[in-house]
């Protein structure tokens, strides 16, 4: 494999050198992420100071086996409100990234900001979509990683972008000017619940984990007069118990007999009518669920948001969850979801 075969060149290498040690091969990475010159390895790679003791020769051998020009060492996200990245760059002559990815120009400052490989299919997704005439409001923009599919492929007629970690903006208004789309986008600095627009979007994105839930009202307060569609991001764990949300989880499982999920095959829609909750089987519509907790927690979102229409507008609005998208596992019991949340006044 090639794995083996970069694995031996490396050993070999270091054996050259009276450096090596057996302890090193789990060191040797199988995957590593790669953005246009740019090699990004997991922490755990090279991480022997052995390694970086061999000089500048070892990272240039690197890049020849692994077709690259810059080793960057990844790490864990930080626990801070910007999900900044943990990376350093080793070697090569800048930090900063060019990639293209699905006909879209991205840069960005690898130890500022973070790119997802593993959301490609969620910005592929959106690319596919048809959103001509549409206003999208993204309520974290980053350096556009849904804000330039909507407005490259989805050919969306205008996009709000919020953001509050500088170095994203910086990194978004080059991306939109690399895409020329620039005219189509305006940015909003600093915490969407206070910057966004209201009332404008005909689609909001809420891409945001592990839990996007502090942010429905916001995406809520978005949508226009005329409804739209909120993309709802939730890290779902298969433990989720849709009782531990609220007793209103729990009654509409019972409602619906949704302990044999197997046997429910259609959306619920759900609105309010005097302050209670109006629930109905909706077969216009089946949703795919591979885990009955995907769709305990589609339960949780509808009565959720519709209750927080309920204190926006004063007219009665139905909510519907009508897709659900699996953008990638963590481990084996945590999956990345993404929500479609059709959302009109009846």
């Amino acid at each position: 494999t090639k794995h083996e075969r970069i694995r031996k060149t490396l050993i070999c290498f270091m054996k050259e050198r009276g450096s090596w040690e057996e302890k090193m091969n789990d060191e040797i990475p199988r995957s590593f992420e790669k953005y246009g010159s740019h090699l990004l390895f997991p922490e755990t790679a090279f991480a022997n100071r052995i390694w970086s003791d061999a000089g500048e020769d070892l990272w240039k051998l690197i890049c020849k086996l692994y077709n690259g020009r810059a080793v960057a060492i990844g790490g864990s996200i930080q626990n801070d409100s910007y999900r900044t990245p943990s990376v350093r760059l080793i070697y090569g002559d800048t930090t900063i990234v060019n990639f293209v990815d699905n006909h879209v120009k991205y840069t960005w400052d690898i130890e500022k900001n973070m790119f997802s490989s593993g959301n490609v299919n969620e910005r592929h997704r959106i690319g596919r979509l048809n959103c001509e005439g549409e206003v999208i409001v993204d309520l974290f923009a980053g350096i556009g990683y849904f804000t330039l599919p909507y407005l490259v492929h989805a050919k969306a007629k205008f996009v709000h972008s919020c953001e509050w970690n500088a170095s994203a903006i910086e990194a978004l208004r080059r991306n939109l000017e690399l895409n020329s789309v620039a005219d189509r986008c305006l940015i909003y600095e600093g915490d969407n619940r206070e910057v966004s627009p209201r009332k404008v979007a005909d689609r909001v994105n809420i891409g945001i984990i592990p839990s996007s839930e502090d942010y429905w009202q916001v995406a809520c307060e978005a949508l226009s007069d005329n409804g739209g569609i909120l993309y709802v991001h939730q890290n779902v764990t298969s433990k989720f118990n849709g009782s531990n949300h609220c007793d209103i989880c729990e009654n509409v499982k019972v409602k619906f007999n949704l302990n044999s999920y197997e046997k429910f095959q259609s959306a619920l829609e759900c609105h309010i009518e005097n302050n209670t909750y109006i629930w109905n089987q909706f077969h216009g519509y089946q949703i795919s669920c591979k885990k009955k907790e995907w769709f305990y927690f589609a339960v949780h979102i509808t009565h959720s948001i519709s209750s927080i229409i309920n204190t926006i507008h004063s007219n009665i609005w139905k909510i519907i969850v009508k897709d659900i998208f699996q953008v990638k596992s963590y481990a084996p019991h945590i999956d990345h979801i993404v929500y479609a949340v059709h959302c009109f006044p009846l």
